[in-house]
């Protein structure tokens, strides 16, 4: 019997500020065209979590030959009670042009979120007035 949802729970919404603008863009590579993009604030919005987005931050995206896009980024997290969370995610860019990631995450083994190191989460992106929004859950 195959599965037609999976049982997730709401971790945060990310808003992500991005410049594309000055994105680093390297056409044709052997694994296709890449654009690097800085990340270096934004904001983050849950039940458990809330916090703010530090740079150093990025998106190293590429786009296949086919043009699939796939996602390759790291994200600095400071929260607000003042712990700092790794969140890296890969995923792709679907062809109705909606972002799917696969968010992982790496904080102090010691700290209140360290529950964090151990959970998958699933992130689906929009672009709302030109920004970058995550809705971003927790894999039960």
């Amino acid at each position: 019997m195959s599965e037609t949802s999976l049982p997730v729970r709401h971790l945060f919404s990310m808003a992500i500020d991005a410049d594309l603008s000055s994105a680093t863009r390297i056409k044709g590579g052997p694994f296709g065209s890449r654009m690097i993009a800085s990340v270096d604030s934004g904001t983050v919005t849950g039940e458990r979590i809330n916090g703010t987005i530090l740079g150093p931050s990025g998106d190293w995206l590429y786009r296949w030959a086919d043009g699939t896009m796939h996602l390759d980024v790291r994200i600095s997290i400071r929260t607000d009670d003042g712990t700092d969370i790794l969140m890296e995610y890969q995923g792709k860019i679907v062809e109705d042009g909606t972002p799917r990631s696969a968010p992982t995450f790496q904080t102090s083994m010691d700290g209140d979120y360290a529950w964090l190191n151990k959970i998958q989460a699933i992130g689906i992106g929009s672009f709302p007035e030109g920004g970058l929004v995550y809705e971003v859950y927790e894999l039960l």
